[in-house]
Protein backbone atom coordinates (compact mmCIF):
# COMPACT_ATOMS: atom_id res chain seq x y z
CA UNK A 1 0.00 0.00 0.00
CA UNK A 2 2.74 2.47 0.64
CA UNK A 3 4.48 2.27 -2.43
CA UNK A 4 1.25 2.61 -4.19
CA UNK A 5 0.67 6.26 -2.23
CA UNK A 6 4.45 7.08 -2.31
CA UNK A 7 3.90 6.44 -6.37
CA UNK A 8 0.91 8.52 -6.19
CA UNK A 9 2.32 11.65 -4.02
CA UNK A 10 5.80 11.61 -6.06
CA UNK A 11 4.30 11.45 -9.49
CA UNK A 12 5.26 9.33 -12.69
CA UNK A 13 8.84 10.69 -13.44
CA UNK A 14 9.76 9.64 -9.59
CA UNK A 15 11.32 6.32 -9.48
CA UNK A 16 9.76 4.53 -6.73
CA UNK A 17 10.42 0.69 -5.95
CA UNK A 18 9.07 -2.30 -3.95
CA UNK A 19 12.44 -3.28 -2.93
CA UNK A 20 10.58 -7.17 -1.56
CA UNK A 21 9.30 -9.28 -5.02
CA UNK A 22 5.80 -9.23 -5.35
CA UNK A 23 4.96 -13.10 -4.70
CA UNK A 24 7.34 -12.79 -1.14
CA UNK A 25 6.51 -11.79 2.22
CA UNK A 26 7.96 -8.53 3.74
CA UNK A 27 8.21 -10.46 6.89
CA UNK A 28 10.20 -13.46 5.18
CA UNK A 29 12.24 -11.80 3.06
CA UNK A 30 16.42 -11.12 3.08
CA UNK A 31 18.06 -8.54 1.12
CA UNK A 32 20.54 -10.17 -1.60
CA UNK A 33 23.46 -7.85 -2.13
CA UNK A 34 22.21 -6.08 -4.82
CA UNK A 35 19.17 -5.16 -3.00
CA UNK A 36 20.93 -4.34 -0.11
CA UNK A 37 22.69 -1.76 -1.94
CA UNK A 38 19.77 -0.09 -3.33
CA UNK A 39 18.30 0.00 0.23
CA UNK A 40 21.81 1.79 1.44
CA UNK A 41 21.62 4.04 -1.96
CA UNK A 42 17.79 5.19 -1.86
CA UNK A 43 17.14 8.39 -2.03
CA UNK A 44 14.88 7.50 0.67
CA UNK A 45 13.57 4.37 2.49
CA UNK A 46 10.25 4.37 3.83
CA UNK A 47 9.27 1.38 6.43
CA UNK A 48 5.88 0.45 7.12
CA UNK A 49 7.41 -1.00 10.90
CA UNK A 50 5.77 -2.34 13.19
CA UNK A 51 7.63 -5.78 12.34
CA UNK A 52 6.58 -5.84 8.76
CA UNK A 53 10.43 -5.22 7.65
CA UNK A 54 12.42 -7.10 10.00
CA UNK A 55 15.37 -7.52 6.95
CA UNK A 56 15.85 -3.61 7.48
CA UNK A 57 17.62 -4.44 10.76
CA UNK A 58 20.06 -6.65 8.63
CA UNK A 59 20.78 -3.20 5.97
CA UNK A 60 22.82 -0.05 7.21
CA UNK A 61 20.51 2.42 6.29
CA UNK A 62 20.41 6.25 6.74
CA UNK A 63 18.60 7.62 9.46
CA UNK A 64 18.07 10.64 7.85
CA UNK A 65 16.86 9.07 4.55
CA UNK A 66 14.79 6.11 6.53
CA UNK A 67 11.28 7.01 7.87
CA UNK A 68 9.58 4.59 9.91
CA UNK A 69 5.96 5.30 9.59
CA UNK A 70 5.00 3.15 13.09
CA UNK A 71 6.44 5.84 14.82
CA UNK A 72 3.56 7.91 14.18
CA UNK A 73 1.52 5.30 15.99
CA UNK A 74 3.04 3.25 18.87
CA UNK A 75 1.14 3.83 21.38
CA UNK A 76 -1.67 2.22 19.35
CA UNK A 77 0.74 -0.99 17.88
CA UNK A 78 -1.51 -4.05 18.96
CA UNK A 79 1.48 -7.21 20.37
CA UNK A 80 1.01 -10.01 18.58
CA UNK A 81 -0.87 -12.21 21.66
CA UNK A 82 0.42 -16.05 20.60
CA UNK A 83 3.06 -15.79 17.98
CA UNK A 84 2.65 -19.29 16.60
CA UNK A 85 5.61 -21.50 14.57
CA UNK A 86 4.94 -22.17 11.06
CA UNK A 87 6.92 -22.43 7.95
CA UNK A 88 5.99 -20.29 4.59
CA UNK A 89 9.40 -20.59 2.07
CA UNK A 90 12.12 -21.38 1.97
CA UNK A 91 14.00 -20.01 5.14
CA UNK A 92 12.68 -22.79 7.27
CA UNK A 93 10.17 -23.10 11.14
CA UNK A 94 10.13 -19.65 13.38
CA UNK A 95 7.56 -17.33 14.31
CA UNK A 96 6.31 -13.68 14.15
CA UNK A 97 6.84 -11.87 17.47
CA UNK A 98 6.45 -8.29 18.59
CA UNK A 99 3.77 -6.29 16.66
CA UNK A 100 0.88 -7.14 14.30
CA UNK A 101 2.07 -5.44 11.20
CA UNK A 102 -1.20 -4.87 9.53
CA UNK A 103 -1.15 -1.13 10.86
CA UNK A 104 -2.76 0.30 7.21
CA UNK A 105 -5.89 -1.73 7.43
CA UNK A 106 -7.33 1.06 9.61
CA UNK A 107 -8.06 4.35 8.16
CA UNK A 108 -7.21 5.98 11.39
CA UNK A 109 -4.05 4.99 11.49
CA UNK A 110 -3.44 6.08 7.76
CA UNK A 111 -4.33 9.61 8.54
CA UNK A 112 -2.23 9.83 11.75
CA UNK A 113 0.92 8.28 9.40
CA UNK A 114 0.25 10.19 6.33
CA UNK A 115 1.97 13.72 7.68
CA UNK A 116 5.38 11.85 8.64
CA UNK A 117 4.73 10.24 5.20
CA UNK A 118 4.40 13.90 3.42
CA UNK A 119 7.13 15.69 5.52
CA UNK A 120 9.63 12.67 4.23
CA UNK A 121 8.88 13.14 0.99
CA UNK A 122 9.25 16.83 1.07
CA UNK A 123 12.25 16.86 2.33
CA UNK A 124 13.50 13.94 -0.45
CA UNK A 125 12.42 16.11 -2.99
CA UNK A 126 11.62 19.47 -2.24
CA UNK A 127 11.64 20.23 -6.24
CA UNK A 128 7.81 18.18 -6.37
CA UNK A 129 6.56 19.94 -3.28
CA UNK A 130 3.09 20.87 -5.17
CA UNK A 131 2.67 17.30 -6.16
CA UNK A 132 3.20 15.78 -3.08
CA UNK A 133 1.03 18.13 -1.02
CA UNK A 134 -1.80 18.45 -3.88
CA UNK A 135 -1.80 14.39 -3.36
CA UNK A 136 -1.28 13.79 -0.07
CA UNK A 137 -4.68 15.88 0.10
CA UNK A 138 -6.80 13.82 -2.12
CA UNK A 139 -5.29 10.92 0.12
CA UNK A 140 -6.51 12.40 3.53
CA UNK A 141 -9.92 12.90 1.37
CA UNK A 142 -10.59 9.63 0.05
CA UNK A 143 -9.76 7.97 3.76
CA UNK A 144 -11.29 10.31 5.59
CA UNK A 145 -15.08 9.17 4.58
CA UNK A 146 -13.72 5.15 5.36
CA UNK A 147 -12.55 6.27 8.91
CA UNK A 148 -16.24 8.27 9.15
CA UNK A 149 -17.75 4.78 7.96
CA UNK A 150 -15.83 2.52 10.33
CA UNK A 151 -16.73 5.05 13.25
CA UNK A 152 -20.58 4.28 12.24
CA UNK A 153 -20.34 0.58 12.27
CA UNK A 154 -18.61 0.66 15.32
CA UNK A 155 -21.95 2.49 16.99
CA UNK A 156 -23.91 -0.65 14.84
CA UNK A 157 -22.11 -3.57 15.97
CA UNK A 158 -22.06 -2.53 19.77
CA UNK A 159 -25.91 -2.23 19.28
CA UNK A 160 -25.74 -5.70 17.60
CA UNK A 161 -23.13 -7.34 20.17
CA UNK A 162 -22.37 -9.74 17.55
CA UNK A 163 -19.72 -12.84 18.58
CA UNK A 164 -16.65 -12.15 16.24
CA UNK A 165 -14.32 -14.59 15.18
CA UNK A 166 -11.21 -14.04 13.26
CA UNK A 167 -8.54 -16.37 11.33
CA UNK A 168 -5.43 -14.78 12.25
CA UNK A 169 -4.62 -11.20 13.69
CA UNK A 170 -4.42 -9.47 10.24
CA UNK A 171 -7.77 -7.63 11.04
CA UNK A 172 -7.08 -6.43 14.77
CA UNK A 173 -6.49 -3.02 13.82
CA UNK A 174 -9.47 -2.86 11.61
CA UNK A 175 -12.02 -4.40 14.42
CA UNK A 176 -10.25 -2.41 17.36
CA UNK A 177 -11.70 0.66 14.80
CA UNK A 178 -15.07 -0.89 14.76
CA UNK A 179 -14.85 -1.34 18.93
CA UNK A 180 -14.65 -5.86 17.84
CA UNK A 181 -12.82 -7.51 20.36
CA UNK A 182 -12.56 -10.78 18.30
CA UNK A 183 -12.17 -14.50 19.29
CA UNK A 184 -9.25 -15.21 17.23
CA UNK A 185 -7.69 -18.90 16.53
CA UNK A 186 -4.53 -19.85 15.36
CA UNK A 187 -4.81 -20.50 11.73
CA UNK A 188 -2.03 -19.17 9.32
CA UNK A 189 -2.47 -17.90 6.10
CA UNK A 190 -0.14 -20.52 4.40
CA UNK A 191 -1.98 -23.62 6.42
CA UNK A 192 -4.70 -25.51 4.71
CA UNK A 193 -7.81 -26.03 7.06
CA UNK A 194 -6.82 -29.39 9.28
CA UNK A 195 -8.24 -31.40 12.06
CA UNK A 196 -6.83 -28.71 14.62
CA UNK A 197 -7.93 -26.03 12.89
CA UNK A 198 -12.00 -27.55 12.78
CA UNK A 199 -11.40 -28.17 16.11
CA UNK A 200 -10.76 -24.78 16.90
CA UNK A 201 -13.42 -23.13 15.16
CA UNK A 202 -15.95 -25.33 16.96
CA UNK A 203 -15.19 -24.93 20.17
CA UNK A 204 -15.16 -20.82 19.34
CA UNK A 205 -18.83 -21.54 18.19
CA UNK A 206 -19.50 -22.70 21.93
CA UNK A 207 -17.48 -19.72 23.37
CA UNK A 208 -19.45 -19.17 26.31
CA UNK A 209 -22.10 -20.96 25.31
CA UNK A 210 -23.58 -18.20 22.47
CA UNK A 211 -24.62 -18.70 19.33
CA UNK A 212 -22.13 -18.82 16.41
CA UNK A 213 -21.40 -15.02 15.38
CA UNK A 214 -19.24 -14.47 12.29
CA UNK A 215 -16.37 -15.98 11.60
CA UNK A 216 -13.99 -13.19 9.36
CA UNK A 217 -11.43 -15.18 7.04
CA UNK A 218 -8.35 -14.05 5.12
CA UNK A 219 -9.76 -13.79 1.51
CA UNK A 220 -6.59 -15.24 0.37
CA UNK A 221 -7.55 -18.28 1.63
CA UNK A 222 -8.71 -20.54 -1.14
CA UNK A 223 -12.41 -20.68 -2.01
CA UNK A 224 -13.68 -23.88 0.25
CA UNK A 225 -11.36 -23.10 3.66
CA UNK A 226 -14.08 -21.33 5.06
CA UNK A 227 -16.57 -24.29 4.81
CA UNK A 228 -15.40 -25.44 8.80
CA UNK A 229 -16.81 -22.22 10.04
CA UNK A 230 -20.20 -22.38 7.78
CA UNK A 231 -20.27 -26.17 9.11
CA UNK A 232 -19.97 -24.66 12.73
CA UNK A 233 -23.34 -22.12 12.19
CA UNK A 234 -21.05 -19.18 11.17
CA UNK A 235 -21.35 -16.53 8.82
CA UNK A 236 -18.48 -15.64 7.22
CA UNK A 237 -17.01 -12.64 5.81
CA UNK A 238 -14.13 -12.83 3.63
CA UNK A 239 -11.92 -9.71 4.02
CA UNK A 240 -8.52 -8.32 2.09
CA UNK A 241 -5.52 -8.32 4.25
CA UNK A 242 -4.05 -6.17 1.40
CA UNK A 243 -0.50 -8.19 1.70
CA UNK A 244 -0.48 -8.81 -2.04
CA UNK A 245 -0.51 -6.11 -4.51
CA UNK A 246 -3.85 -6.05 -6.87
CA UNK A 247 -3.81 -5.22 -10.68
CA UNK A 248 -8.00 -4.68 -10.25
CA UNK A 249 -8.00 -2.39 -7.58
CA UNK A 250 -5.91 0.39 -5.65
CA UNK A 251 -5.25 0.30 -2.00
CA UNK A 252 -8.31 2.71 -1.01
CA UNK A 253 -10.96 0.61 -3.06
CA UNK A 254 -9.78 -2.17 -0.81
CA UNK A 255 -10.04 -0.63 2.23
CA UNK A 256 -13.37 0.75 1.23
CA UNK A 257 -14.53 -2.66 0.23
CA UNK A 258 -13.54 -4.32 3.20
CA UNK A 259 -15.73 -1.64 5.44
CA UNK A 260 -18.43 -2.09 2.37
CA UNK A 261 -18.57 -5.75 3.17
CA UNK A 262 -18.95 -5.38 7.32
CA UNK A 263 -21.43 -2.43 6.24
CA UNK A 264 -23.85 -5.19 4.48
CA UNK A 265 -23.50 -7.39 7.78
CA UNK A 266 -24.86 -4.76 10.26
CA UNK A 267 -27.67 -4.12 7.77
CA UNK A 268 -28.68 -7.70 7.30
CA UNK A 269 -28.31 -8.52 11.39
CA UNK A 270 -30.67 -6.84 12.98
CA UNK A 271 -30.15 -5.17 16.77
CA UNK A 272 -31.32 -6.95 18.87
CA UNK A 273 -29.71 -10.46 16.97
CA UNK A 274 -28.33 -12.31 20.18
CA UNK A 275 -24.77 -12.69 21.21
Amino acid sequence: MMTEFVTRMLGTTTDVRLIVPAERSSRDWRPSRTAATELRDAQLVVLTGAGWEPWSERVSLAPTRTVDLSGAIKQFLIEVPDAVTHQHGPDGAHSHKGFVPHTWLSPQLLLLQLPDLETALLKAHPDSRETIQREAGRLRTSLQPLASLAADLRTQLQEQKLAVVTDGPEFLYLLRDLGVDPIRIRWPVSSPVNAAITEQIQQAAQHNNAAPGVFIINSRRPIGAEQPAVDAGFRVLRLDDLEQASSEQNAVARLTSNLRTLQALTAAIPPTAPQ
